[in-house]
């Protein structure tokens, strides 16, 4: 028994190889056998087509974790520090949202490098 990707295909040849066939249902299962293979206009797209590769170089990749790690770090203490010293009369939603924001985004690909870093391709 052969087995192909297609389940009718599985059956077919079974029956075909075990018990034989009409001739239309082993016609069937050639042809099912033959559309597997590549066209020859497939099998050239296939040779021309690039990988898929990184914008930013794999070395690195620690540095930008570490830095952006660091950066987004001390803005979370600044934000932080910002909270906890200033009254709530003299605080301003912009300054708030504003920082938070880029200790977000700075924490977010510092994670993101860190784990490509460690081989984790997200």
């Amino acid at each position: 028994m052969r087995l192909f990707k297609s389940t009718n295909s599985i059956c077919l040849n079974y029956l075909h190889y075990s018990q034989g066939l009409p001739s239309v249902w082993r016609s069937k299962a050639r042809r099912s056998r033959r559309s597997h293979r590549l066209t020859p206009p497939v099998k050239k797209m296939a040779q021309s087509v690039k990988p898929i590769s990184s914008p930013v170089p794999e070395p690195w990749y620690p540095t930008l974790a570490v830095l952006m790690l660091a950066v987004g770090l001390i803005v979370a203490a600044s934000f932080f520090i910002y909270e906890a010293t200033s009254s709530k009369k003299n605080r301003s939603l912009a300054k708030e949202l504003t920082t938070g924001a880029v200790a977000s985004v700075f924490l977010g690909f510092g994670s993101l490098f860190l784990l490509l870093a460690c081989g984790i391709y997200v």
